[in-house]
C-alpha cells in the first residue's frame, strides 16, 4: 500500500485531505465503525487507511482509544481535524519493541517523515498517538509532562518490567 497517491486499497487517489464518509469503513480490514472514534464522520480517510494498514503488517490488535475530539487535548491537536489517534496494542511484545516495530512499518510505508507520532510509556495502557498532519513530528509524555521522543524511548527501553 502506498498511502501517497492512489489508494491501493480502494482504488481512490486522495490528496492531503481524504476524509472518510460511510464507504471508507467499508474498506477497513481491521477497525469498526463503532470504535472510540468519538465522531466517526469526523475521521480523515487517510488516517483510517494508514492505521489500517499499520496494524495489518503489525499482526496484533490494536485497541483505538480516541479518534475525533472537539475538545480534552493541547491547543490546536490533530484531533480537533479528525487527524488523529490514539491506541495500545494487544501484545506480549514490551512497549519498546511496539516502538520499534511501529518505526519500522511507518519507515516501510514511506511515511515515517509526514506523521506525527507520540509515545506514553508510562501510561496504564502504553498509548501511541498517530496522526496525518503531513508533516514529521515526534514527543514522549513522562511524569505527567511532555518530553522529547528519544528521551521516553529511552525510558521504555530501560524500564522494560514496568511496561507490562
Amino acid at each position: 500500500m502506498s498511502v501517497r497517491g492512489e489508494n491501493t486499497v480502494t482504488g481512490v487517489s486522495f490528496g492531503r485531505f481524504f476524509y472518510g464518509g460511510p464507504m471508507i469503513w467499508n474498506t477497513l480490514r481491521h477497525f469498526k465503525i463503532t470504535e472510540r472514534w468519538g465522531n466517526p464522520g469526523e475521521m480523515n480517510g487517510l488516517l483510517l487507511i494508514l492505521l489500517d494498514e499499520i496494524r495489518d503488517r503489525y499482526g496484533c490488535q490494536f485497541i483505538v482509544v480516541c479518534g475525533y475530539a472537539a475538545s480534552g487535548h493541547v491547543n490546536k491537536s490533530q484531533h480537533y481535524l479528525g487527524n488523529a489517534v490514539d491506541f495500545y496494542i494487544k501484545t506480549s511484545d514490551t512497549y519498546h519493541e511496539q516502538i520499534l516495530k511501529i518505526e519500522k512499518i511507518l519507515k516501510e510505508l514511506q511515511v515515517d517523515d509526514v506523521v506525527g507520532l507520540g509515545i506514553y510509556p508510562q501510561s496504564n495502557s502504553k498509548i501511541f498517538h498517530l496522526d496525518v498532519r503531513g508533516t514529521f513530528a515526534r514527543w514522549g509524555y513522562l511524569y505527567k509532562d511532555y518530553c522529547s521522543y528519544e528521551l521516553a524511548r529511552d525510558w521504555a527501553y530501560k524500564h522494560p518490567k514496568e511496561e507490562k
